[in-house]
């Protein structure tokens, strides 16, 4: 009985999959008709819109040349007349073809700008110039140039005479070429990588395109294809509509391939999404799986997270307070042991390098104690004037004192530089970047320490020729934790960060800047003690 049950609910599952599944390609066919009936409607509307602005330019050309034309009778349209030649020549002035003039019986009377004024006394013969001598301003199809050997469209109007009558033509020609101010306005028109557009004449020639290789060639629409509206040609798509007013056409093309392709991809989306229907079980429980998935990989970052904050823990523990306190230990054990047979040079000596390591240890606490502090905001700097070449020349006997003979050369102005700091808070800085720059170098290679004086502040400078620090890693290293030098680790790095800290509540910067050669150079600025203050 339960067989048969499961049976039943799976051929239900079974019917209800594919019925979705119709009905989702359903929707998707009718969506993608929509579309593609829409963007239709779109282009035609397009073009329609720029072919009825073209239209509008035609007749403000008209209008505009009829007042060139010269008001009736203002020719005498006799062949080669000067008074005519003479009002010609200013009407094509700096221009790169002529006007002409075609009498009542259709014969060229004169011109400007002609290639060969032979042809002054022969017939124009033009299709087109008929309907003009009969009264109808028209622009006539694409033909040879008589003022320019470049194929020509002519603006052809007709003359009156005072009574009214039409005495001839006056006929402006305009070049057919890429650089034409037409042609490139039309070739600034694009659809997508392969879209078109073309003005043709009514002789199915092409006055403007977004192809410049067509101008002045036949188009390969017929005459058939060239009627108002939206069809498709071949394996491409056309939309056409008229210009009226010049006898013109502008037409759209593009292959259908790209004027349909995105719209086609939705029903390739459906079938994806039929396969995915066969798949919602097994995504469910892939949904359930993730979710416990998702919960064990949180706790593992947490329980990571608390691992690393442990071994950190215990890398500042045996890395950085192990050293001072082997070497406190150490020295008073000895003490100790051997008080009785030490001098008391040997003894102080000895209670004096125990001293030294006390306050390094003091100094790591104090650095992570301040740390705290400056987090919190609770660092507090009480200035005076203090002479700065005193506090380097304590911080480096202190660095002497726990690094031995280590070479640090030290160049100071000959006047003293007085500061206006926290003297203990600027030691901390001095000797945080002296000990960064010790460790980090040979120890046969010196330090260089150099203090300059420039507009109210005071730059210290110190050079180590250790492994240098990498762009990129030169803000980080004053980062809390991040440790200076090449293979930037994690560990204490606690005496940039508070160095930095405590430069900024001076209001100084400190960075590192650019070096010479192997090595890194920290630089920091603290305010010098104005004048005014010193007296």
């Amino acid at each position: 009985m339960r067989r048969a049950r499961d049976r039943v609910v799976a051929g239900i599952a079974v019917v209800v999959l594919v019925a979705l599944a119709a009905i989702v390609v359903w929707l998707v066919l009718d969506a993608q008709n929509a579309a593609i009936d829409s963007r239709k409607s779109a282009r035609v509307e397009q073009v329609q819109q720029l072919a009825k602005d073209l239209d509008t330019r035609v007749q403000q050309a008209y209008t505009a040349l009829a007042g060139i034309a010269g008001a009736p009778g203002s020719w005498s349209m006799t062949p080669n007349d000067p008074t005519d030649q003479k009002k010609l020549a200013p009407l094509t002035a700096n221009a790169t073809s002529g006007s002409l003039l075609v009498d009542a019986h259709g014969v060229l009377v004169n011109g400007s700008l002609l290639l060969d004024r032979s042809v002054v006394g022969t017939p124009y013969v033009r299709r087109g110039i008929d309907k003009v001598l009969a009264g109808e301003p028209m622009i006539l199809d694409i033909g040879p140039g008589l003022t320019t050997k470049a194929p020509v469209v002519a603006v052809a109007l007709p003359v009156r005479t005072t009574q009214g009558d039409v005495s001839g033509a006056y006929v402006y020609e305009i070049p057919v070429t890429a650089d034409s101010a037409f042609s490139q306005e039309i070739a600034q028109l694009h659809a997508g990588r392969t879209g078109s557009f073309s003005v043709i004449d009514a002789g199915g020639r092409i006055v403007a395109s977004s192809d410049e290789s067509t101008l002045a060639q036949p188009t390969t629409l017929s005459a058939k294809d060239r009627r108002a509206g939206f069809r498709h040609v071949g394996n491409s798509v056309v939309a056409v509509a008229d210009i009226p007013s010049a006898h013109w056409s502008l037409a759209f093309h593009q292959p259908n391939s790209e004027f349909e392709g995105d719209l086609t991809r939705p029903l390739r989306a459906a079938l994806t999404l039929l396969t995915l229907l066969v798949l919602l079980g097994g995504i469910a429980a892939v949904i359930a799986l993730n979710r416990r998935l998702r919960a064990a990989h949180e706790e593992q970052r947490r329980l990571a997270e608390i691992s690393v904050a442990r071994e950190e823990f215990a890398s500042i523990v045996s890395h950085e307070l192990r050293t001072p306190v082997a070497g406190l230990l150490g020295f008073l054990q000895t003490t100790i042991d051997h008080w009785t047979a030490m001098t008391d040079d040997e003894r102080r000596q000895a209670v004096g390098r125990a001293l030294e390591n006390a306050e390094r240890l003091q100094h790591l606490s104090a650095d992570v104690l301040d740390t705290t502090a400056v987090e919190t905001g609770h660092v507090e700097i009480r200035t005076e004037p203090v002479e700065l070449g005193s506090l380097l020349d304590d911080a480096i006997d202190t660095v002497h004192a726990a690094f031995g003979d280590r070479v640090i050369r030290l160049d100071t102005p000959d006047e003293p530089v007085q500061v206006e700091a926290d003297s203990a808070r600027l030691r901390q800085v001095i000797g945080n970047v002296l000990d960064n720059a010790v460790k980090n170098s040979p120890s046969d290679a010196p330090v260089q320490v150099t203090v300059t004086r420039d507009d109210g502040t005071a730059q210290v400078s110190v050079r180590d020729h250790g492994s240098g620090v990498a762009i990129g890693d030169r803000e980080r290293i004053f980062d809390k934790y991040t440790r200076a030098g090449t293979g930037l680790g994690r560990g204490t790095g606690l005496g940039l960060f508070l160095a930095r800290e405590i430069v900024q509540a001076h209001g100084g910067r400190i960075w590192v800047a650019d070096t010479d050669g192997p090595g890194t150079t920290i630089v920091f600025t603290v305010p010098t003690v104005r004048t005014a203050d010193r007296e």
